[in-house]
């Protein structure tokens, strides 16, 4: 008996230890704690690095690309070629429509932009993908007035810091900031960096729990297409490059496939057009050459994704979608 009650106490202990750690370096900047004072925090946030580039640019940014970790790869460089204007990638991981619309005031706030590119994952739309814990300590949120109070609050215990890599990423960020120096994926102009090829494509974030569309992000949408119609700036929309693998099993499971079609029919309905590069003619490109996973396009194919909403290629694996 003394040995349980030792045994449960020292369990405790170290677990409470632990997590009162993660809580006060906060590595995922959840809470938007910082006991310690660190400069940075070694695990990188793209909506508060980003957020504050847009916020303090010395460019006079009039092209944007918005989307999740999916488009971190499309160089500005390449959408200013292409489209002559000068652009910033805003993409951000695991953003949704809240994003979308929060980035699209932001941005009016401090310019006047001439062209949104907007990449859409079939899963931001679904009512059952959560909204990132991010968004919500991030500046990005005080721009969209319509969050419920309640969601804006954080829980005491958070699911993605009862891990392993919580306590390996609160190490790093110490390490970090009292040994080394601190490097992030984000460049200038919210470029991303180039990675090694990936030894083979994985099949990732396969995850559309309980499918069924949300009608406030759609709405977040409309908003954003209304936004474009009165402060005179385009939204091209386009479906973000799925590996065939990934493609094959959304059409592998009747619903999900339904689903999928009415993904696409309710961008089209919305915004009149779409790029469409969820589709089987994808199948040419499912190498790690083009995908570094099943949703994750390398630069070379975003570029080329570019060159096909553009105009600049024949069309050979992008489908224009029109009401």
């Amino acid at each position: 008996m003394k040995f349980i009650i030792t045994f449960v106490l020292t369990s405790f202990i170290l677990a409470s230890t632990f997590y009162g750690l993660i809580l006060a370096v906060d590595p995922y900047n959840k809470f938007g704690n910082n006991l310690f004072g660190f400069e940075t925090k070694a695990v990188d946030f793209a909506r508060q690095n980003k957020f504050n580039q847009v916020e303090h640019a010395k460019v006079d940014y009039t092209a944007f690309l918005m989307g999740s970790s999916s488009a971190h790869r499309y160089m500005t460089k390449e959408i200013n070629r292409l489209s002559g204007l000068v652009s910033y990638n805003y993409s951000t991981q695991s953003a949704t429509p809240e994003d979308y619309i929060s980035m699209t005031r932001h941005i009016l706030s401090k310019f006047k932009p001439k062209l949104i590119l907007l990449s859409m994952e079939f899963e931001v739309l679904n009512e059952n993908t959560k909204t990132d814990d991010m968004f919500y300590s991030s500046p990005l949120k005080k721009f969209l007035k319509e969050i419920p109070a309640e969601e804006l609050k954080a829980p005491l215990f958070n699911d993605s810091y009862l891990t392993l890599e919580a306590i390996v990423d609160s190490v790093k960020v110490i390490w970090v900031n009292l040994f080394g120096e601190a490097r992030h994926p984000y460049l200038e102009h919210g470029d991303h960096i180039v990675e090694p090829t990936p030894k083979s494509i994985v099949v990732k974030q396969f995850s559309y729990p309980d499918y069924t569309f949300s009608p406030r992000r759609i709405e977040y949408l409309k908003m954003m297409k209304d936004l474009g119609d009165k402060n005179g700036f385009k939204v091209m929309v386009f479906t973000s490059p799925l590996s065939y693998e990934h493609l094959s099993r959304i059409n592998q499971d009747p619903s999900l496939k339904a689903k999928h079609a009415e993904f696409k029919s309710t961008l089209v309905d919305i915004f009149g057009e779409i790029y469409d590069f969820q589709n089987e003619g994808i199948k040419p490109f499912d190498t790690t050459r083009f995908f570094r996973d099943s949703n994750h396009p390398t630069h070379e194919f975003s570029t080329m994704v570019l060159e096909e909403i553009f105009g600049k290629n024949p069309p050979t694996f992008g489908r224009l979608i029109k009401k």
